[in-house]
């Protein structure tokens, strides 16, 4: 896997060093554990690549502080499993993720910065065929 979009450090900067113990360290809760942290923000990121992959190259080579953000609430959304309410902060800002990740999946939104795919090409032409006209103005004036 590449990069994840959100580290260990950029979680502790966000939500503090005692919060993750809290939800990884589940004997003596004084320290992270950093290999639940990590499975977190690895599975923040490919879910940020299941939205984005089919408008950008995926993984970005460069994050965007948008998606960082996006990583960050979304793996915290997951080291707290069932126990955030659904009208807690963390609730609320995985939400706002996740709608965000929708818009851009849409094309409502962009992420700044980041390499695009093209859309796919037809190689074609339109064409428009139609039958003779069945309905004169003299069949008509008959009728």
């Amino acid at each position: 896997m590449a990069t994840p979009y959100c580290s260990q450090a950029d979680l502790v900067e966000r939500f503090g060093v005692r919060e993750l113990a809290q939800l990884t360290d589940e004997t003596a809760a004084t320290s992270p554990d950093s290999a639940e942290i990590t499975k977190a923000c690895d599975e923040a990121t490919s879910l940020i690549d299941s939205y984005i992959s089919a408008r950008y190259i995926t993984p970005l080579a460069t994050v965007p502080t948008i998606v960082r953000k996006w990583a960050c609430d979304i793996a915290r959304k997951f080291l707290w499993k069932d126990r955030a309410g659904p009208d807690s902060p963390v609730s609320l800002n995985h939400d706002a993720a996740m709608a965000q990740l929708r818009d851009v999946a849409r094309g409502t939104a962009a992420l700044p910065d980041a390499a695009g795919t093209a859309p796919a090409s037809s190689g074609g032409s339109v064409s428009v065929s139609s039958s003779a006209q069945t309905f004169t103005d003299d069949v008509l004036a008959l009728l």
